[in-house]
């Protein structure tokens, strides 16, 4: 009957671990669980129910999710925060999410039928492996998975709880009539080999992206192109469109901080072209320093530097500006002894692409004003 639920498969075993991983392997992790949806099955009263975060992210996924509620009717359905996706497939349901509740943070797949489940569920940790080729491949993710059936239970019985009169009246009875009809299955709480094998996968795709990344990266290095400034030795605008391409408005906040090195522009005609040669590389050494691991300086202008810094607050953000122009403008103490005074804007923001014009026109105001570093509020 619906909105009647049905024992759960006996709790015998742990909870799945937690693990850190990348969007790749979660993306790995999520296309298995939602084949395992799709597979052939005569337990056919299947739940499956997703969180992709934002409409971006599921254009990937949307002719699985097609197929998947095709087979699955009013059990199938997707939540998100921001504007639906565009197309939604016939038949799958779309949960609004708001901007800042817990479930938008959440990217999951999980699929329950009455003897067989699957689960995958990754929290967005806000923070960026920074030896992955773009921020979006390098983005963290505090994950779970199962394909034990307990766990997809307990998985789909949270999600209902947590939606709530959010389904409607039709999807909750579908959700509740796979629910009700659930059979524990003896042996299969604690039977972990479905877990071992997809942790296996899991490593290999995490070890793959590494080596990937790392080849990549070590080409770009050698052979720079358009991504590297051969001057400053640091990256350019063209790497930055590269490196940001994918990552979408509303998820990874990241920190930037403008800075302008004012009259460099002018000191290989006071001094010579040797003379800002060593005034760039002495910027472009204390920038690599600011940076840290995740993060990226980028020489965006003649005069101008970015910093791109994932996750960092306001506080920090401020206390690294003031500390980098401090540090720029002591470069005139050595050789070639010509004045590096710098003004910087900061901002914490969570648009894709990156504010530059507003940062270059709040830039043009503190210079105007003399102000060292102006915070943009975005």
């Amino acid at each position: 009957m619906r909105g009647e639920q049905g024992p759960a498969p006996a709790p015998d075993g742990p909870p799945p671990p937690s693990r850190t991983v990348t969007t790749p392997v979660l993306l790995a992790l999520a296309n298995a669980v939602e084949e395992f949806a799709l597979a052939a099955s005569g337990d056919r009263t299947v739940a499956a129910v997703a969180l992709f975060q934002r409409a971006p992210y599921f254009a990937a996924h949307q002719d699985a999710w097609a197929r998947i509620a095709a087979t699955a009717g009013e059990g199938a359905l997707i939540a998100l925060a921001g504007a639906p996706p565009a197309g939604l497939p016939a038949g799958l349901g779309c949960v609004p999410l708001a901007e800042h509740e817990p479930l938008s943070r959440e990217w999951s797949v999980t699929v329950l039928t009455p003897r067989s489940g699957a689960t995958v569920v990754g929290r967005d940790l806000e923070a960026v492996d920074g030896s992955a080729r773009s921020l979006e491949r390098g983005r963290l993710f505090a994950a779970h998975w199962s394909f034990r059936h307990g766990d997809a239970h307990a998985e789909l019985l949270r999600l209902r709880h947590e939606l709530g009169p959010r389904l409607g009246s039709q999807r909750t009875g579908a959700l509740d009539e796979v629910l009700s009809r659930v059979v524990p299955v003896p042996g299969t709480a604690t039977d972990g080999r479905h877990d071992a094998a997809a942790d296996r996968l899991a490593r290999q795709v995490s070890a793959e992206r590494r080596r990937a990344d790392d080849t990549l990266n070590r080409l770009s290095e050698l052979e720079p192109g358009a991504e590297r400034d051969p001057r400053s030795g640091l990256p350019t605008r063209a790497f930055l469109e590269r490196w940001t391409a994918g990552s979408v408005t509303g998820t990874l906040p990241v920190g930037l901080v403008l800075l302008r090195v004012q009259e460099l522009g002018l000191v290989q005609g006071r001094h010579g072209y040797r003379a800002e040669t060593a005034v760039l590389q002495s910027v472009a050494r204390l920038l690599g320093r600011h940076v840290g691991a995740a993060g990226r300086a980028v020489r965006v202008g003649r005069e101008e530097f970015l910093l791109v810094l994932p996750g960092l607050d306001v506080a920090a953000l401020a206390t690294a500006a003031q500390r980098l122009s401090e540090a720029v403008a002591e470069l005139s103490g050595g050789y070639p002894f010509v004045p590096t005074p710098c003004t910087a804007v900061i901002t914490r923001t969570r648009l894709r692409p990156f504010p530059l014009d507003a940062l270059w026109a709040a830039l043009d105001d503190a210079v105007t004003a003399g102000r060292a570093v102006t915070l943009l509020r975005t």
